[in-house]
């Protein structure tokens, strides 16, 4: 071959190997893009081979448990992080069942009876059974093995369920099954069909130990345990992004699945700018807290001042605390969970002017041109000489003004959800004159079933409000709070500026922050309190609770539950709706997430109110991982509710506000294992809202033997007992019912348990009626299921009954005295300096005929401290 044609050849190969390669390179590149954005390869997204318990853009941190199933017994699963091969183990990932049908079990009377599972202690019994009564036990898949399994019936004495000697109960059992959580049921050959079993031995016999118990074993084969678990310990990787990938291979076909999650072990760096430790303050204290986390980018922060919950932002008046030492401690949480807590301590000082007082000319006074001075008198608590300065100023009210609107109305909720509320009505010149001085007239505005409000609209033009705040005087009820909102036009909800009670007029003053509260010239203002009084009309409340089999195994029995629950709610005279936890069995199943989210959006499309709480089945248990939980039942599910009042931690805990026929209630809801910043949150709320009638909602609080479990001593000692408007805690967790009528004081609390999910088919679809009959004073609770369209599982006495109910007083009152906006300028009139405490500063002033001259002065000592007067205005003849 000659030269020229061999280079042409090898040339041509070249090129071709190189457009192989570029080909090759281009197919992997868009491959992970693919990855990049959705987290796995598009055509693999819907694979129905395997699942796996993450999902792309999950944030985990320390020790993540991860669970792969096959959709075969001979699917063989590889897990793959970063590349690497991991160590996986088998295991079964739904639970077993253990039903059988008891006699004579008087567990109830204090007898530990017991079913045990390879020497571990599974379930421990709480009722009396009298007559054959079927029991369905579940056995969690981590206490089973590969193999053998040795399940152990025993009764037990008052002590223990494992003790040796003492008096143990007598009782029998009959028709057992063991059925794993494919329904495969397993057979003991040893056990007898036709025979009927007894544990425990006669009082006053011999203790014979062989008779205390039966044991019956069971073998699980291999192709049961379809799942592959793997504990990743993140705690050894680098912060950011991961690649987690699955592989399925089922004889010569392989499959993968491929995420990209991110690791994020570091806490959220937490900034106290504002206070400064160890700072004296004078006056106000801008609380100025800033938190940033470099991996999830957002965190939640809870902070408290003196040990009391402090929402931020906060403007602290150094005039409302005590003099000394105060300390601000603040902890912030990223989307992993980590947390970063942070304290400074800061002093208070006594040394603020007092207000500049006695002006003259007095206030809407008119005096002649000739000779015009303004004075005030001024004092100081520690008789320091103070510097007195004069300004002008602005003041916008309904005296003599018609650019300004003032209206009445009542509606459903407090505040309203917007600007305005159909239906309000303009006030008579005869309403606006009480509302336009402070002259002790007062308009005061009633309803019975509603909360009536008034609200206003300043027009203030072009004026910047650099230094503003609205400022209004009347009074109320006893004990009845008064809130003063103003809207803003940023986040589209009325915004709290400040609140009182009392019968004896007192100010409501709220800072104007111009951003965001000025539109067009105009500020809105909006001044509420909850009027209604006792009528004859009862309410209910529905609450369901450990639906967790239903989202695992029964999901239409579920749906048909909300279902029904729309088709009645008016009838039933249903007002909301409460669920107290594990909503689904086993908490990494996206399945079960997903037959639950539907069943419960069934009541988001109806527009039906209600409130969730996790359980330990929704929290991997112990772990107390909220990363499921937080995809299906996050915050931005529900913070558009009519009744959603707030969350810690993307929901993790919440309260509701609800109102119904002139009573309002605050239902507080506590997250699975109950740490102090939620007693700490949860403690607050009901002191915030403790005009209103409260309600506990969590997962754990009483056992069927009506003892507290868990954690639920903790719950009333730390928040029953301290707070008196609690009337009531309902819990599941524990299989079964039963309630307590507790006298705290003068006050009746009641407590109530109900749990369905041990009878067939999960419970069935049972759950309660809490029935509110106001005037008798009574809470009717009743027990349905609308799947077997009957009332009462247990015995009727259990699941039908009448509990004492004595709401909180509900007699309520806005008065108003006055209403308007104060705004001060920078504009000096004149000043005096070294004015002693308790004499008066007095500067000359040039004014036209006919002008109405606004003003207002600051006292000032040596030490920063300040105080403002109030605006006041006169008018030159």
């Amino acid at each position: 071959m000659k030269k020229e044609a061999r280079f042409n050849f090898l040339q041509k190969i070249v090129l071709v190997s190189f457009s192989a390669l570029a080909l090759i390179g281009l197919l992997w590149i868009i491959r992970w893009v693919a990855i990049d954005k959705v987290g796995i390869p598009q055509a693999l997204a819907n694979d129905a081979t395997f699942t796996l318990s993450m999902d792309n853009g999950d944030i985990v941190r320390g020790a993540k448990g991860i669970i792969a199933t096959g959709s075969k017994p001979e699917t063989k699963l590889s897990l793959l992080i970063d590349e690497v091969p991991m160590p996986t183990k088998p295991v079964m990932q739904l639970r077993a069942m253990l039903t059988f049908e008891a006699d004579g079990m008087k567990s109830g009377d204090g007898f530990k009876n017991s079913i045990w599972v390879n020497d571990k202690l599974a379930y421990t019994f709480d009722q009396n059974l009298t007559g054959y009564t079927k029991m369905s036990v579940p056995i969690n898949a981590d206490l089973l093995q590969l193999g053998n399994n040795k399940i152990t019936i025993r009764a037990g004495t008052k002590k223990s369920p494992d003790d040796q000697e003492g008096e143990h109960d007598l009782w029998k059992f009959r028709a057992l099954k063991f059925e794993l959580g494919d329904r495969t049921v397993l057979d003991d050959p040893n056990y007898k069909t036709a025979t009927i079993y007894t544990v425990g031995s006669p009082a006053g016999t011999a203790q014979n130990a062989a008779a205390f118990q039966k044991e019956f074993n069971y073998v699980i084969k291999e192709d049961k345990y379809r799942s592959a678990f793997y504990l990743w310990d993140t705690d050894k990787l680098p912060e950011g992004s991961h690649k987690v990938e699955l592989i399925a291979e089922e004889g010569t076909s392989k499959k993968a699945k491929t995420i990209i999650v991110q690791v994020d072990n570091t806490a959220p760096v937490l900034e106290i700018i504002s206070p400064v430790e160890g700072r004296t303050y004078k006056n106000r204290i801008v609380v100025n807290v800033k938190s940033v986390d470099a991996i999830s980018g957002d965190s939640s922060m809870v902070a408290k001042l003196d040990g009391k919950v402090l929402e931020l932002p906060a403007e602290l008046q150094t005039a409302e605390l005590q003099v000394g030492t105060h300390k601000l401690e603040v902890t912030t949480s990223d989307k992993a969970g980590n947390e970063t807590n942070k304290a400074v301590s800061f002093q208070v000082l006594n040394e603020m002017p007092e207000l500049p007082i006695q002006p003259a000319p007095a206030d809407r006074s008119t005096v002649s041109t000739t000779n015009l001075s303004l004075s005030v008198q001024v004092n100081d608590s520690t008789k320091d000489p103070l510097e007195v300065s004069f300004y002008k100023a602005r003041r916008y009210d309904l005296n003599g003004s018609v650019n300004h609107e003032a209206l009445i109305h009542a509606v459903d909720r407090e505040p309203p959800l917007v600007l305005v509320p159909e239906g309000e009505t303009a006030m008579t010149t005869e309403q606006r004159a009480l509302v336009a001085t402070r002259d002790q007239q007062y308009l005061v505005n009633d309803n019975k079933e509603k909360f009536p409000y008034h609200r206003f609209t300043f027009e203030i033009g072009n004026d910047p409000l650099t230094d503003s705040e609205v400022v209004w005087t009347g009074h109320s009820l006893p004990d009845r709070l008064v809130t003063m909102y103003i809207w803003n036009f940023e986040t589209l909800v009325w915004e709290d500026a400040d609140s009182n009670r009392g019968t004896e007029d007192f100010t409501l003053k709220g800072r104007i922050k111009p951003a965001s509260m000025v539109r067009n010239g105009k500020v809105e203002v909006l001044v509420q309190d909850r009027i209604p009084k006792p009528d004859e009309y009862d309410f209910a409340f529905l609450w369901m609770s450990d639906t967790q089999y239903y989202s695992e195994s029964f999901p239409k029995i579920y749906d048909l539950m909300t279902k029904w629950t729309v088709d009645n709610w008016k009838e039933k005279k249903f007002n909301y709706m409460i669920h107290t936890g594990d909503i689904v069995n086993n908490w990494n199943s996206k399945t079960e997430w997903e037959n639950a989210s539907k069943s419960m959006k069934t009541l988001d499309d109806a527009n039906i109110p209600y409130g969730i709480v996790a359980g330990n089945h929704d929290v991997a248990y112990d772990l107390g991982n909220y990363e499921e939980y937080w995809k299906y039942f996050g915050r931005d599910r529900y913070v558009k509710q009519p009744t959603f009042g707030g969350d810690l931690n993307n929901n993790r805990d919440h309260y509701d506000l609800v109102s119904v026929k002139g009573h309002d209630f605050v239902i507080v809801y506590l997250g699975w294992v109950i740490d102090q910043k939620t007693f700490d949150w949860a403690d607050g709320i009901l002191k915030k809202y403790a005009d209103r009638n409260a309600i506990l909602a969590t997962h754990e609080y009483l056992k069927p033997n009506h003892s507290y479990f868990g954690q639920g001593r903790w719950v009333y000692e730390r928040l029953v007992e301290p707070n008196p408007n609690v009337f009531m805690v309902l819990g599941g967790h524990n299989p079964g019912v039963a309630y307590n009528i507790k006298k705290t004081g003068e006050r009746t609390v009641l407590e109530l348990l109900s749990n369905y999910q041990n009878g067939p088919e999960g419970g069935q679809g049972f759950m309660r009626f809490l029935q509110f009959d106001v005037e008798n004073k009574r809470l009717l609770v009743n027990t349905y299921s609308p799947y077997l369209k009957k009332y009462n599982f247990f015995k009727s006495e259990e699941d039908e009954f009448i509990l004492p109910l004595n709401l909180k007083p509900i007699e309520k009152r806005v008065a108003t005295d006055y209403i308007g906006i104060y705004s001060r300028t920078n504009e000096l009139i004149g000043k005096v300096a070294k004015v002693p405490s308790g004499q008066t500063a007095t500067i000359p002033y040039s004014v036209q005929p006919g002008q109405t001259y606004p003003w207002y002065a600051i006292a000032r000592d040596d030490f920063g401290g300040l105080s403002r007067s109030e605006v006041w205005t006169f008018t030159a003849n």
